[in-house]
């Protein structure tokens, strides 16, 4: 419990983070740029402030969690180097291995480390979270026990520095995948006479091999045009377009990748982007109307 905890990000999985922490009985602090994040924080109990590099200045492990890779970027230009030397970063945020690992190198040279452990898992399951960590074993080793008492029950080392990325971003394209076929099986029962909540009852109940819990969860609330967010498209976009990227940099080919990004920009464009994953069936409907 002598571990500082420092969080930057208070967002929707920041703030859960700081709060867990606290509730843990750790020494917790938080930052955030948006005044409203920091109230929350503060409204939950956590000692928040308003400046990032004071935040830090007295850290032994700093969380963050921001939304994209240039946000972590500009953290470690202006605010970790004032963290001291020995503390260790672990990064929630879902961003390419490319800047983790620049990220890693930069912060070194303060003699602060950087692991990338982005999480697997809902923001409502803060407390049994899966980090898949990327980085040296005996850094992981050192911060597990905090991270396993707070925001997670899993801690697995995936490699070094940017490994986590890459695995968290693997990740969310199946998640892309999963929710554009959804929406076009829907669309195409649908055009052909099958009322889509009768298809999502049948074939959630037979046990098929093409069953998962998310297909479970995204279709019966496509159907219903429930598209309150939970993980809003824009992110998903993001994480999306991220995963192209790096196939294309690594030479893997990418036709799924390239669709998928392909009709979560249809999504975007049609002002889906602050709407839960599920609305990219609007998108589909924009196409349907296109081609008449």
């Amino acid at each position: 419990m002598n571990t500082r905890i420092r969080v930057l990000g208070l967002g929707t999985m920041g703030g859960r983070v700081a709060a867990a922490a606290r509730e843990a009985g750790y020494d917790v602090r938080g930052f955030d740029p948006v005044a409203a994040a920091r109230d929350a924080a503060a409204a939950a109990g956590v000692d928040v402030s308003d400046d990032g590099a004071t935040a830090v200045a007295d850290a032994d492990l700093i969380l963050l969690s921001v939304p994209r890779p240039e946000h972590v970027r500009a953290l470690a230009d202006d605010i970790l180097p004032a963290a001291p030397e020995g503390a260790v970063v672990v990064d929630l945020s879902t961003i390419d291995p490319t800047t983790a690992r620049q990220v890693a190198a930069d912060l070194q040279k303060h003699g602060v480390t950087y692991l990338d452990a982005p999480v697997l898992g809902r923001p409502a399951k803060c407390g049994s979270w899966m980090l898949v960590c990327g980085g040296a074993e005996e850094a992981i080793d050192k911060v597990t026990p905090a991270l396993t008492a707070t925001i997670a029950s899993t801690v697995q080392r995936v490699g070094d520095v940017g490994a986590g990325s890459v695995v968290k971003i693997a990740n969310n394209l199946m998640f892309g995948a999963i929710n554009a076929i959804t929406a076009e099986a829907l669309t195409l029962c649908e055009r052909n006479g099958v009322d889509g909540a009768t298809f999502v009852d049948a074939v959630s109940r037979s046990g098929a091999a093409t069953v998962s819990n998310l297909f479970k969860e995204l279709g019966p609330r496509m159907v219903a045009a429930d598209d309150d967010p939970n993980f809003a498209l824009a992110l998903l976009a993001k994480d999306n377009r991220l995963a192209l990227d790096i196939a294309q940099e690594s030479g893997t080919p990418s036709p799924l990748a390239t669709a998928i990004v392909g009709i979560n920009d249809v999504g975007l464009d049609e002002g889906l982007g602050a709407r839960d994953t599920g609305a990219i069936i609007k998108a589909y409907a924009a196409l349907t109307r296109a081609a008449q």
